[in-house]
């Protein structure tokens, strides 16, 4: 079979390089020229135009392609992953929120601002703790969950002045006490396949929960065929996922209480690092599964009962985020780095940011995301402990990442699995 990864900066593209692994042609593009160098001498880089034809399956890494992906589907090319559908839900929150209400599920109280004096005004009457979150084209991640009404205020100033202008509208929603889970199923033509699989992951890139807040420092993610908090969540939008004829992953984030489950934001595509995780427990070829699926024949695949677990490992200047029109080369200061010692623990390794050169690795452009380290385990405790015996094993100048996530992490899923 030929496959295409079409990625923005190539964060798909060990999973691109595992379906090469199992057989097939493999070619991927990365859109952004910040990251043009990712994956160089490990995978073919293609244009698209040139590389398609009637038999490629076209995978979809990220949202934000979504008018491409469903021009290539008009054209009857096989999709995997992206849709104006899923754009509209992950990048325009009220269309995300209308279609929890549409589907029935429970949501925060919020409003939304794009007067900023006027939010301050709502801040400083309101005596709820606020969540502050933006819409827009940002540079870093803004997202920010207050102590009280005073340090919310002083936040927006900052925001304001640094963002304001790269910030179309952002919402103050209510702080909501409980577990955070993030919930996913598998789309297809008929609708959603089965078992449904949750994620825990922690953001901060410091252990303690200090420092940045990044898109994943580590992460436990598992199967299993019932759940409260899927059917109260995630799986109420499978009509709607069929109304629009989207085909890929649709991920539920949620605060789960007492009360219920509410509905947080959506993530309709590949998570990162929760779908390089959640691969290692297929136990089937995953080219064929992207494939049936694109083709709309509702692919099956087996899984793992087990947990499978990661620790995102890192190099400065991560977690720092690059401006818009950088240019690339001043942005990747660490391009270079050697990577050493991954040989014998390649099977464990999801890369990111890498190139072979003369049968070397290195780090190639980027913001310094090297890999995530995964492990399998009944316990989850055990499966970020695997991890760490992998990490042990790398060789990295100025190495980063979070030692303390077994505790962290296991207890995470003990207090979702008290509400599954």
């Amino acid at each position: 079979m030929k496959f295409l990864l079409y990625s923005v900066a190539g964060e798909g593209a060990q999973i691109a390089k595992r379906i090469e692994q199992e057989g097939n042609e493999v070619g991927v593009f990365i859109k952004d020229k910040l990251y043009k160098t990712v994956f160089d001498g490990l995978l073919q880089k293609v244009e698209p135009e040139s590389f398609i034809d009637k038999e490629t399956v076209i995978i979809f890494d990220l949202s934000g392609n979504g008018s491409y992906a469903d021009t290539l589907k008009r054209k009857g090319h096989y999709v995997y992953g992206a849709s104006s559908f899923a754009d509209d839900l992950e990048h325009d929150r009220e269309f995300g929120f209308n279609a929890m209400k549409e589907a029935g599920i429970q949501i925060p109280q919020y409003n939304e601002f794009k007067d900023w004096n006027e939010a301050k005004g709502f801040v400083q009457n309101s005596n709820n703790r606020l969540v502050f979150k933006p819409s827009g084209s940002m540079p870093c991640k803004l997202t920010y969950v207050s102590k009280d009404p005073e340090e919310l205020v002083s936040y927006l100033d900052f925001v304001e002045k640094q963002y304001g202008s790269k910030i179309d509208s952002f919402i103050l929603q209510e702080f909501i006490e409980g577990v955070v889970v993030s919930s996913e199923c598998f789309c297809g033509r008929e609708g959603f396949l089965f078992p449904g699989n949750h994620t825990v992951e922690v953001k901060k890139s410091m252990n303690d929960e200090l420092g940045a807040s990044t898109g994943c420092s580590g992460n436990v993610t598992w199967f299993l065929e019932n759940s409260h908090i899927l059917e109260e969540g995630v799986f109420k939008i499978e009509k709607l996922c069929k109304k629009h004829g989207y085909i890929g992953q649709i991920d539920l984030n949620a605060v789960v209480n007492e009360q219920g489950v509410f509905g947080l934001e959506w993530t309709p595509r590949f998570g990162y690092d929760a779908t390089p995780t959640l691969l290692n427990l297929f136990q089937d070829d995953i080219g064929k599964f992207f494939s049936d699926m694109s083709r709309g024949q509702q692919g099956k695949t087996s899984v793992s009962t087990k947990c499978a677990g990661s620790v995102r490992v890192s190099i400065p200047p991560y977690p720092a985020e690059p401006l818009a029109n950088v240019d690339p080369e001043k942005f990747s200061p660490s391009i270079g780095v050697p990577i050493l010692g991954w040989e014998d623990v390649e099977e464990y390794l999801y890369f990111y940011e890498v190139k072979m050169e003369e049968g070397r690795l290195y780090h190639s452009d980027g913001t310094g995301v090297i890999c995530a380290a995964c492990g399998e385990d009944e316990d989850a405790a055990k499966s970020i402990d695997e991890c760490y015996k992998t990490i042990k094993k790398l060789n990295i100048p100025d190495i980063q990442y979070r030692t303390d996530l077994s505790k962290v992490l296991s207890k995470m899923v003990k207090e979702v699995e008290e509400y599954v």
